[in-house]
């Protein structure tokens, strides 16, 4: 097995530049200067959530403010405020957990005032609308309907509930629906006035901004907010777990949750540090020993996951997989002797060298987005009042030791104090047993190998990662009606050994080196790809060479492979929006290639050989077919040298001529009904339209953008003024030459037929006149930040790259896309609304409850 160099130097967590800042009225103003590009992330973070609802524990309260902070204030009315935003470029969002709750917006950083402006406006003067509150009650109903059709929400909720018996853990952060449905307006507007204070919040903004110039400007826009007495929810201790725990609940669904739990002391305890290390070698990533031996030995579990959540004051330790039904006792007799090893003998040296150097790489990437700074910033400063928290946490995990980590296994998952739960078919009566100016500044070179292989290659030295992603062309076009999945099945059976690795040693090679790999498809080709930090790129070109030259694709790992892709195929028979896309697509694309999906069905995946592998990669990983693309702390001309000799041996060979072609269908335009075992309904309304490369699809983009927000047309109309749809949006899809766009409602099933008619009525009004002149340019500058938040981090970029200049459109047309999308006039979007929309061009399935 390779092994981590001893030679390479320690890598740190920058220094942070960050500072903190208290107002007279109490907010604290926590700002980190980044110029790398020219956005910013703004948050407002409460500390108030779920915890902190006092008599109405378990009502939900704190997240149904968040919601209504969106629905007007004194100033602005609700679609103001979403319009608002849109017409800055930035993204609004918000979240509720347990003990926070945060309102963000990430977008242009020359419209940070701007952003503090709205946010300031929501935190302090919301309205709280009677009128409203009704409505978005309806809708938080709906959001609990779906939690109850997510296996893995009940999962969750039922872990949580019996690991905590008096702590409001034990309660769902949305709420129970017989508690929620009983409060009132004024326990809503008591929550906001006991919690929504300055002395209980505080600011963080991050990104191309001056100190002293946001200061101001929060000083202008929350200086006035009084402070308020203010008396922190006193929580109750939860009592020390004594004697195992069971719960199982049944849930219509083809597969079969397991999950345990223990009880952990809270987040500023000594022994977290340990205790997240210790989740990380049991359940993160394929070399994890949960993934090892239930998944790759045993081929028990689906997928499998460790983690340690804590609160201030107590937390949980959980260890999770999915399986077959048939497999349950089986799994869960093997996750515990997983568990009880860990005890007895703790984690090797080289394992733990591997948790550390994967901790840090994943502190540094936190770093690659202003949001993601933002957010570091602001759960350090929740946490433990510090600006610096990363390094002081990464020093805690960088002193551990095996002998640490075994004793904290040993204290904490004990097997006398375990809680178990199942979720699944029939559970319940299972037996209970133990258990430019602008985007991106790097240096990007193009260059053709000696064998014909196009390497792209960005330099951009700004934190020590770097990215790489080899694209071939495969996936959907280049499969029949009876390969349908091959090109998914073929990359995860490339992990599963090759000439001079096996599997295991694949799985730990870049993970010992805190890096990641990456083995995939999507509907056009395979994604070959690594993440790793500067100096490890050698070693991480060597790997995927061998991967991609020499797959020794064994004969006894295919069977389980087809059983996880079948297993994925399921799945996505559980969301009822996922099954009404699919089925608009296999309507629209029929005689297409595109009525498939990457995943195919359970019948050919059933029916799929090794040799239909080997064909696969026979003709996709050709010298003509492929682009490499490497982006990053790396120097252009070492890296070509690198890529050069790693794929020399890559054999030459043409592109996929299936890929070249555009396709035609002749299915007509209809309406199907399907059902699904679930509470919501689901109504998608879908039209044929054109490939990525015509560019029609850049007019079609901004329609989706126009379409999607909050403050769209659909979304006020629909959801906002009628309450008949919990979320509403739309989804273009261009693939390369055939497309389709796709308007989507998830609603009550009572109100389906409303809703379908007022969907329609937008649809036949947006075919008629096209987009107005302040939703085209809400959109366009929606889609400018969108497009220089997706150049933030080098995964995204390197990918962007190698699919551009693989898709034919040439790696640099995202820098040409602010032009394209600038030149597209109101008449256009027009013409392109008429010639695609329509009501007797749609393909309308619904999705019903049984």
């Amino acid at each position: 097995m390779p092994r981590l160099s001893t030679s390479k130097p320690a890598l740190t967590v920058p220094p942070s530049n960050a500072s903190v800042t208290t107002l007279p009225n109490g907010l604290e103003v926590l700002v980190r200067e980044d110029a790398a590009h020219p956005l910013v992330s703004v948050q407002v973070w409460i500390k108030a959530g779920s915890l902190q609802e006092e008599q109405h524990t378990g009502a939900g309260i704190a997240h149904c403010v968040e919601h209504m902070l969106f629905k007007g204030t004194e100033k602005r009315e609700a679609a103001q405020i979403s319009q608002g935003i849109q017409a800055l470029g930035g993204y609004v969002n918000a979240y509720t957990t347990f003990n926070r709750t945060v309102y963000w917006i990430d977008g242009l950083a020359e419209h940070t005032e701007g952003y503090l402006d709205i946010l300031a406006d929501m935190v302090r003067h919301s309205k709280l609308d009677g009128d409203e509150l009704t409505r978005e009650m309806d809708v938080i109903r709906r959001e609990m309907a779906m939690g109850h059709d997510d296996p893995g929400d009940v999962t969750q909720h039922l872990l949580m509930g019996t690991v905590f018996r008096q702590h409001p853990l034990r309660h769902p952060i949305i709420g129970h629906r017989e508690v929620f449905d009983q409060i009132t307006r004024p326990d809503v507007a008591g929550f906001v006035q006991r919690h929504y204070v300055p002395n209980n919040a505080f600011v963080v903004i991050a990104g191309d901004v001056k100190t002293d110039e946001v200061l101001e400007a929060v000083k202008k826009h929350f200086g006035t907010w009084k402070r308020r007495a203010f008396d922190p929810a006193l929580l109750p201790q939860e009592p020390r777990q004594q004697g195992n725990r069971y719960a199982a609940k049944n849930f219509t669904t083809d597969l079969t949750r397991v999950a345990f739990g223990w009880q952990i002391p809270g987040e500023s305890h000594a022994d977290k540090a340990a205790l997240d290390v210790l989740a990380f070698l049991l359940g993160s990533g394929r070399s994890s020993r949960l993934y090892q031996e239930l998944r790759e030995k045993k081929a028990l579990a689906h997928w499998v996951w460790a983690g340690a959540w804590c609160a201030a004051e107590c937390g949980l330790f959980t260890v999770e997989a999915e399986c077959n039904p048939a497999d349950t006792a089986k799994l869960r007799e093997s996750m515990t002797q997983v568990v009880e090893q860990m005890r007895r003998t703790g984690p090797g040296r080289p394992e733990l060298d591997k948790a550390v150097r994967a901790t840090l790489s994943s502190q540094i990437r936190t770093l690659t987005t202003v949001k993601g700074q933002a957010s570091s910033l602001g759960h350090g400063w929740l946490l433990a009042g510090s600006l610096d928290y990363q390094r002081q946490y990464l020093a805690a995990i960088s002193a551990l030791t095996p002998d640490a980590i075994r004793e904290v296994a040993r204290r904490y998952l004990l097997p006398e104090a375990i809680s178990t739960v199942l979720v699944g078919p029939e559970v319940e009566n299972a037996k209970s047993i133990p258990n430019s100016s602008e985007g991106s500044h790097a240096e990007i070179q193009a260059f053709t190998l000696k064998n014909g292989l196009k390497l792209v290659v960005g330099e951009n030295p700004r934190l020590p990662l770097v990215s790489i992603r080899a694209n071939f062309l495969a996936g959907v076009p280049a499969e029949t009606d009876l390969t349908a999945g091959v090109t998914q099945i073929s990359a995860h059976m490339m992990l599963k050994g090759t000439k001079k690795r096996s599997a295991t040693e694949i799985a730990a090679d870049l993970e010992n080196r805190g890096g990641s790999l990456t083995c995939n498809a999507d509907a056009h080709r395979f994604i070959v790809g690594a993440d790793v930090m500067r100096g490890d790129e050698d070693d991480a070109l060597d790997l995927l060479s061998d991967l991609i030259l020499n797959p020794a694709l064994p004969a006894s790992s295919l069977a389980d492979v087809k059983k996880r892709q079948q297993a994925s195929i399921l799945e996505e028979k559980e969301d009822p929006l996922t099954v009404a896309l699919r089925k608009a697509r296999r309507e629209i694309f029929a005689g297409q290639p595109f009525h498939r999906t990457a995943l195919g069905n359970e019948q050919t995946v059933a029916s799929l050989k090794l040799s239909d592998c080997r064909d696969m990669i026979r003709a996709s990983f050709a010298t003509h077919n492929g682009v490499l693309s490497v982006f990053g702390d790396v120097k252009a001309t070492e890296v070509k040298k690198q890529v050069e000799k790693a794929f020399a041996k890559l054999p030459k060979g043409p592109r996929h001529s299936t890929h070249s072609r555009t396709y035609h269908a002749s299915a007509k335009p209809a309406a199907w009904t399907e059902h699904l075992d679930k509470e919501q309904a689901v109504l998608v309304v879908g039209f044929r339209t054109v490939g990525l490369e015509d560019r029609d699809v850049h007019a079609l983009s901004l329609i989706d953008e126009a379409c999607s927000d909050m403050g769209s047309r659909l979304f006020n109309r629909i959801r906002e003024e009628l309450g008949l749809a919990y979320y509403i949006g739309a989804q273009n899809f261009a693939a390369m030459g055939a497309g389709a766009f796709y308007f989507y409602v998830g609603t009550d099933p009572k109100k389906v037929k409303q809703a379908e008619k007022e969907l329609m009525a937008q649809i036949n009004d947006l075919a008629a006149n096209g987009l107005h002149t302040d939703e085209i340019d809400r959109a366009r500058v929606t889609w400018r930040s969108s497009w220089l938040r997706a150049q933030q981090g080098n995964p995204g970029m390197a990918d962007s790259l190698a699919w551009h200049e693989l898709n034919g459109r040439g790696w640099d047309y995202f820098q040409k896309l602010p032009g394209i999308m600038a030149d597209i006039s109101a008449k256009e979007i027009q013409r392109i609304a008429a010639k695609y929309f329509g009501e007797k061009k749609a393909f309308i399935v619904r999705v019903l409850p049984k």
